[in-house]
């Protein structure tokens, strides 16, 4: 079977789109990136041509390699509902014109027409390395800096960690360089290999790369008309500029990624795999439904209204059934988004009601329980049992060495002290927090008795 590349592009009817040339640099090859930024920066079609950089070290196939073998293409699913249309279609985007890794930075960084950086929340400090580098390159080559499309990360963040990386750069980054936050919404996942084959039969051509979507993924980036005017990302459908990015931001992590943590490590010790899967539990819905309710949805009339169809978009990308989202897959990395998204909202309640959110911190129980079972396998990936299922963590891995020194099976007061009182997983300690240490204890302990103990009702 033939591999996608430029030169079969004709006979399969793929409509031709490379831009002219390579104007951006992308620190990363993670899913959120190319399923999400790049199919955008893709629809745009404004001229944005990409340079992939590989972060770290490849596991397995490296996909740098293979972007190269196939051009800088894949293949994009977008499979779903969007309201009550079904939404079922696939692209090649063509954004990516090269790949490679921190090899490559030396010829990158001496393009005079190099002027915007993409770079994302997972392995930023690994991004921040790259990036800092190819910046000290560039001045002392006295050459422009970038742009910085700073995605789910605050562009104060990628600014300060550059400067800590290269303190040598501070007049040159705060003279030549800008950072624009972006906030990305949409579950992007590369398929997995027998999903892949399947896929692969179907199309007739090989693709070692191909990308499953949600419908309706956005892209909302804070900057001003001149990044605007410049770049013209905007035309793409999904993608929106704004003045101020911070109510869209508290809005995803309260009322979608906090979601995700609630029904992410409950559905897995209950025996699902995939978030659809936990939707048809009516149980646990019914729980997530209340916790929406009760301790995620804002409090107030007016708050509540323009909550409301965020709320019913977010159940209708849960419960999609198109796609196979492996749910410890979609809510990654989980321990990340109960910090971001989740212990805010705890914090917040616990001051106002004298206690913690019933619903919220069951899930920080459940979170703890799943966890505490992590081990290292023998490439040193920590990963989960259930039964003979195996399940890889992408959390940080220091966290994940933090609790593969706990057991599920611990006394329930002792597992709830270890986790919550470790400053190293929260940057605080979480027994500060009023009840929380005797709620998930109590917790801990009914989900030792019954993985599949819920909460406020029984199954």
């Amino acid at each position: 079977m033939q591999r996608l590349n430029r030169g079969m592009m004709g006979r399969y009817e793929i409509p031709e789109r490379f831009p002219a040339r390579v104007n951006a640099v992308q620190f990363g090859l993670d899913e959120t990136l190319l399923g999400v930024v790049d199919s955008l920066i893709d629809a745009a079609q404004a001229g944005v041509g990409i340079a992939a950089l590989r972060l770290g070290a490849a596991e397995g196939r490296d996909p740098a390699q293979l972007l190269n073998e196939q051009d800088g293409m894949y293949t994009l699913f977008t499979r779903g509902y969007l309201g009550d249309k079904s939404v079922n279609r696939e692209e090649v985007p063509q954004a990516i014109l090269r790949a490679g890794d921190a090899g490559d930075l030396d010829t990158l960084a001496a393009d005079p027409g190099l002027a915007l950086g993409i770079l994302g929340e997972n392995h930023l400090p690994e991004a921040l390395d790259m990036a800092a580098r190819l910046l000290e390159l560039r001045r002392d080559a006295g050459l422009p800096g970038l742009d910085f499309l700073c995605v789910d990360t605050e562009g104060n963040a990628v600014r300060e960690g550059l400067l800590e990386r290269a303190p040598e750069l501070a007049a040159y980054i705060a003279e030549k360089c800008a950072f624009h936050p972006a906030l990305s919404d949409g579950i992007a996942l590369r398929a997995e290999a027998r999903e892949a084959a399947r896929l692969c039969e179907g199309m007739n051509y090989a693709d070692g790369m191909i990308h499953l979507v949600e419908p309706g993924v956005k892209l909302t980036i804070q900057a001003p008309d001149s990044f605007r005017r410049r770049w013209k990302l905007d035309a793409a459908e999904g993608v929106a500029f704004v003045d101020d990015l911070s109510p869209a931001l508290e809005q995803k992590r309260r009322l979608f990624d906090a979601g995700l943590f609630l029904l992410a490590a409950p559905g897995w010790l209950r025996g699902h795999n995939t978030l659809s899967d936990c939707m048809k539990d009516e149980a646990l819905r019914e729980f997530a439904g209340k916790a929406y309710m009760e301790e995620l949805i804002a409090r107030d009339d007016v708050s509540r209204a323009k909550d409301a169809p965020y709320v019913i978009r977010a159940f209708e990308r849960f419960e999609n059934p198109l796609n196979d989202n492996v749910i410890l897959r979609v809510a990654a990395p989980l321990l990340g988004r109960f910090r971001s998204a989740a212990l805010p909202l705890i914090r917040a309640w616990a001051r106002e009601n004298f206690e913690p959110p019933r619903k919220l911190s069951f899930a920080l129980a459940a979170t703890i329980m799943l966890y505490a079972g992590a081990r290292p396998d023998d490439r040193g990936r920590y990963e989960v049992l259930r039964g003979d299922e195996r399940h890889a963590l992408a959390d940080r891995p220091e966290d994940l060495a933090v609790f593969s020194t706990l057991s599920h099976d611990m006394p329930p007061e002792a597992l709830a002290y270890a986790a919550l009182a470790d400053r190293e997983l929260w940057d605080a300690d979480l027994r500060d927090i009023d009840g929380l240490e005797q709620r998930v204890a109590l917790d801990i302990a009914n989900m030792q008795r019954d993985p599949r103990y819920l909460p406020g009702g029984a199954d």
